[in-house]
């Protein structure tokens, strides 16, 4: 018999017990690697910090129904989660190490309502076999997505695969919510779209900052504008300050801060403020208080109501941001307490970029403050001097006059004008080493769209903030031994070097001089950032002769040769290059569905060659090309690409290192 009332139910259990079905009104199964990854590092933290307590995970909002004797649960709300946890358990099922601890785990207890395409991917995942249909992918990718990066997100926390699992299956809570059996299930499901906004983490913790400062509206005020104004991270944060404020915090050209302290920005914010205490009739609008709202509206004093298209130097969408302001916040937190005279080690280490910890982490740093109104002016300005560091020399994505692709720029005013342009050109056209630069920093961020794994980004706005001359050769410079670090310290030695110790201990140079070689052909299991180095390499031989590739979200690693031959052709295995990285691609999500089983000629025909910025990775067109002038791609193919790829590699590694003598295993 179903149970009616709420329960909450550990993962062993909720995955086990009970049938859930997936309605037609529910939208497919959706979640990526974003959404995925995100799961599975809240899961592993718990885990990891706090390891004898309970994480509640969520809900699951359902429907009991009855179909003949069957008894199952209608998923009104909550079936991403559930789909993820499923695939999760498969993942977990599928390696030897684990499969004793899940002899009660029989496959899946979800079923979905007229999609026998999502049903058949469950079933096949519990085979270790993946669904190619198109409207199922989803569930492969994330699969695989889990599959990869499972084992080193719990190295990254020091966790054994036995205590995550252990801790998943009955220390991880999901509380089951029933609704009522005479419940119109349309009406509740439109109710559960159309739920209002909770209030943001980062709205609470700016009460919780400014709670330490002087009770004085002058600071609150200064502190509450530059705030908000680099709250918005879809534009430029010079578009989202009020006007007045622009003018005493940059220069005229908009291309300069004015101030790096806050009691003397403070100090001409009040001046202003005592003269214009109305709105000006141009374009600046004053903060009032309650009472000053209710005695004007005693007096039915009218306000004019702010014009989004009267100033052109307002707001835009034109440009989209690498990262949320949350996860921002915390960024700029990681590099201005390394600058701090009392800088504790072990507070530093709980200083990570996860903003599901955002309070948390800003009240472990104050709580270790000597002058808490004193760090908390000192980071507000931190926060608008990487805030605006960051929107000149980080990239952002750019869509104007019906084109999309990744930016360097800046805005300048020239009068009442504002254009965008170079970072470093001050014009439109762009040069070399900017378009290096941006293709450098693009590279980092498709290898790693995850808010939590933006270490680069860390680097970069350490080395930003710290420098007083920032020189454009010295950006792609460092930027370049950092992807060369990545490669040696990282991805190709037998211990990894800590990203933090890489960014602040190490100054982005490497100290592993041995290469392991057998680290790239690890199949699906090989880094995404390995491919896209090398495409950079690649790249970088002949920026004009690649001049339409662009960085993407390529996210799959796959087969060139399948690992399933179909009929009449050979079966490659470990022995014969079937996993070696001159046999792997990285490819779009898009792409996957149609491209893991087919042969390498049916690959060419069926795909060509890319030329556009949403097509193929480099290293595939090469391989393509192979295919295309020698109609061959087996073990002696892949052999010779695997030698070219490694002395490529070598090569584009020693140009960005400082190391004397790099050793090959």
């Amino acid at each position: 018999m179903l149970k009616d009332n709420l329960q909450p139910l550990n993962i062993k259990d909720f995955v086990s017990q009970d049938e859930y079905r997936i309605p037609i009104y529910q939208r497919n199964y959706d979640w990526g690697e974003k959404e995925s990854l995100q799961l599975l590092e809240d899961i592993a933290d718990y885990a990891s910090i706090k390891k004898d307590k309970k994480y509640y995970i969520g809900s699951v909002v359902v429907f009991a129904r009855s179909k003949g004797h069957k008894e199952y649960y209608e998923t009104i709300d909550g079936q991403q989660r559930l789909t993820t946890l499923t695939i999760l358990m498969n993942v977990l099922n599928s390696i030897e190490e684990v499969r004793p601890k899940l002899n009660w785990f029989k496959g899946a207890n979800l079923s979905y309502d007229h999609r026998s395409e999502a049903d058949e991917a469950i079933r096949l995942l519990s085979e270790g076999r993946f669904s190619n249909h198109p409207s199922a992918g989803s569930i492969s990718d994330v699969y695989r997505i889990i599959k990869k990066s499972l084992i080193n997100i719990l190295d990254s926390k020091k966790i054994k695969l036995i205590d995550f699992v252990d801790y998943l299956l009955y220390n991880v809570i999901i509380m089951r919510i029933p609704v009522p059996r005479d419940t119109e299930l349309n009406h509740y499901f439109e109710i559960m779209n159309s739920r209002g906004e909770q209030l943001e983490k980062h709205e609470v913790l700016k009460a919780y900052l400014m709670d330490n400062l002087e009770e004085d509206k002058y600071t609150m005020c200064l502190f509450n504008d530059i705030w908000e104004a680099c709250a918005d991270m879809s534009t430029y944060v010079q578009m989202k300050m009020k006007p007045q404020l622009r003018n005493i915090i940059f220069s005229d050209s908009w291309t300069n801060l004015q101030y790096d302290n806050f009691d003397n920005m403070l100090s001409e914010y009040r001046h202003i403020d005592d003269n214009n205490d109305e709105y000006d009739g141009n374009d600046e609008y004053i903060s009032r208080s309650l009472l000053e709202l209710f005695r004007d509206a005693k007096n039915n004093i009218k306000y004019e109501l702010p014009d989004p298209d009267k100033n052109s130097e307002g707001g835009n969408e034109r440009f989209g941001s690498i990262i949320n302001f949350p996860n921002f916040l915390l960024q700029v937190l990681k590099v201005m307490y390394h600058c701090e005279d009392n800088y504790n080690k072990g507070v530093d280490a709980e200083i990570k970029l996860d903003d599901k910890r955002l309070i948390d982490t800003f009240q472990i740093v104050l709580q270790n403050c000597s002058d808490k109104r004193i760090f908390v002016k000192r980071y507000i300005i931190a926060l608008l001097t990487m805030r605006y560091l960051f929107d000149s020399y980080v990239i952002k994505r750019e869509s104007y006059n019906g084109k999309e692709g990744w930016s360097l720029k800046k805005p300048k005013k020239y009068g009442s004008k504002v254009n965008y342009v170079g970072t470093f050109s001050d014009i439109d056209n762009e040069d070399e080493i900017s378009k290096d630069i941006r293709m450098l920093e693009a590279m980092f961020h498709v290898s790693a769209p995850t808010q939590i794994y933006k270490h680069w980004l860390n680097a970069i706005l350490n080395y930003l903030y710290k420098k007083q001359n920032i020189e454009q050769k010295e950006i792609r410079t460092k930027l370049y031994t950092l992807a060369c670090t990545y490669m040696l310290d990282r991805y190709l030695c037998d211990e990894k070097t800590d990203f933090e110790t890489i960014i602040y201990e190490n100054d982005l140079e490497a100290t592993n001089n041995i290469i392991h070689w057998k680290l790239l052909d690890k199949g699906c299991n090989v880094e995404n950032f390995v491919f896209n180095f090398y495409d950079y390499v690649i790249w970088n031989q002949d920026p004009q002769k690649y001049s339409k590739f662009e960085f993407t979200y390529r996210t799959s690693v796959e087969h060139f040769y399948p690992q399933h031959a179909i009929e009449g052709h050979p079966q490659l295995d470990e022995t014969t290059g079937l996993h070696d990285f001159g046999n792997l691609c990285l490819i779009s999500r898009g792409m996957n569905s149609k491209f893991s089983n087919n042969m390498p000629k049916a690959k060419l025909d069926n795909f060509g060659r890319g030329e556009g910025v949403n097509e193929l990775s480099l290293k595939l067109n090469e391989m393509m090309d192979i295919v295309n002038s020698t109609q061959q791609w087996s073990t002696p193919e892949i052999n010779d690409y695997e030698i070219k790829a490694r002395d490529r590699l070598l090569k584009g590694i020693k140009k960005g290192c400082s190391l004397a003598n790099i050793k090959i295993v």
